[in-house]
């Protein structure tokens, strides 16, 4: 090891220095939070010479966050690797351990780009994985989900995989490291902490074996044959026309002839990523089979069938609904804003469906908004910038009318083609 003098021999690992980072080529990002895994994984790249770069991300998500990464450069000097410090800003908000992972992860891989480095390493264990499996279980996941963590997306590599998390503790112990204890991991309130301190130890109890180690097991088995799933999954999707453009859609009857696990598998492809829910595959799959017409997901996509084809309609042009922003208007009156002008008024007309299936602002008495309000649709698309529109309508003026008779509140938009 670079700058410690260490050797393979005291870290005391079952798999050898050399089986946990087979394929790497140096330099590599080591994802360094200044834990014992994070900091065992740091020092054991260095012994296997890959040139490991320690990264500390500081999401600012708690008080004193900052200083840690003083702590992480000081381990870094200690081993003879290099550091680096990123600073990510997470707004608070609900699902704020998903988005801050996500910023995270952006994070090292711009690291990894500037850094010039082959992979990003991330020390996450077997004990990890084990839990991961069973909060996917908690969450209803299928095959997918029991697969738990990939050892290997894109840059992102996790070599530790196999490696119980105790062994990792001695590492740093034998190496006179003294790494950073997070709070968050004596908080039963968060579910893994939960299943870490009381589920796990009372499984394991029960069953009299370390069951830790066959859920990694598990894990890998069915990670190898969702991988094989998902190959004869895409091949299905190809042979549908997916290959073509996404405006052609898929060919029904090819669908319906292969096996419907294996058409969830391709309509699961076919929606993500991200994974979509199991609800919005099973009633892709109602498509399919001609129990409904269509079907609107989250963020706007709507699947749809039409003859012998099933089309997917991305409303919102693949934005979600965070960028949606809101346009006040008076009943009556006109408001612009975002390149578009909205015009609110009052008159007696048919019922009229809209050809993206959307339907106007209905009377008093009903479980529909009134006047200038806006119901906040699932998926709405942002604004159009200037010289194009995502709206369907036609250029100029033109109304959304109710359904049922009586004087409605409409609402007409003008886009500002060039």
């Amino acid at each position: 090891m670079a700058g410690a003098g260490r050797h393979p021999d005291r870290l005391s690992l079952t798999h050898s220095v050399g089986e946990l980072f087979a394929g790497l080529e140096p330099p590599v990002v080591v994802a360094c939070s200044g834990g014992p895994d994070s900091v065992a994984l740091l020092a054991l790249a260095a012994e296997a010479r890959l040139e490991p770069v320690a990264v500390h991300v500081d999401h600012g998500a708690r008080a004193g966050s900052a200083a840690e990464a003083d702590v992480v450069a000081a381990f870094a000097k200690q081993l003879g690797t290099g550091f680096a410090a990123e600073t990510v800003a997470v707004p608070p908000g609900p699902n704020f351990e998903a988005r801050a992972r996500e910023a995270r992860y952006a994070a090292l891989e711009r690291a990894r780009e500037r850094l010039g480095a082959t992979a990003v390493l991330v020390g996450h264990t077997r004990d990890d994985q084990a839990e991961t499996v069973l909060l996917n279980v908690l969450r209803g996941a299928g095959v997918p989900g029991l697969a738990g963590m990939p050892a290997r997306r894109g840059t992102v590599v996790r070599p530790l995989l196999g490696v119980p998390r105790a062994d990792l503790a001695a590492v740093c112990a034998r190496l006179l490291l003294s790494p950073l204890d997070d709070p968050m991991n004596a908080d039963p309130a968060h579910r893994r902490v939960w299943l870490r301190r009381e589920v796990i130890p009372a499984l394991e109890a029960g069953a009299a074996r370390d069951l830790r180690a066959v859920l990694a097991r598990q894990a890998a088995v069915a990670r190898a044959e969702s991988e094989f799933l998902d190959g004869l999954a895409a091949d299905l999707l190809h042979r549908a026309g997916d290959a073509g453009p996404i405006e052609n859609g898929l060919d029904v009857a090819v669908l319906t002839k292969a096996p419907e696990a294996l058409v969830r598998r391709a309509v699961r492809l076919w929606l993500g990523p991200p994974p979509p829910a199991a609800a919005h595959v099973e009633e892709v799959l109602a498509v399919i089979q001609g129990q409904r017409q269509g079907t609107e997901l989250a963020d706007g996509i709507v699947v749809r069938r039409a003859g012998a084809r099933l089309h997917r309609l991305d409303s919102c042009g693949g934005q979600v609904a965070t960028d949606v922003h809101a346009i006040p208007v008076e009943l009556p009156g006109t408001a612009t804003g975002f390149g578009v002008e909205l015009t609110a008024w009052v008159e007696r007309a048919a019922p009229v469906r809209w050809p993206d299936g959307r339907r106007a602002l209905r009377p008093a008495g009903t479980d529909r908004p009134q006047g200038g309000e806006r119901r906040p649709g699932r998926g709405r698309c942002p604004r159009p910038g200037p010289g194009r529109a995502s709206d369907p309508r036609p250029p100029g003026r033109g109304g959304r009318r109710g359904r049922g008779p009586g004087w409605e509140p409409t609402l007409g938009a003008r886009l500002p083609y060039r």
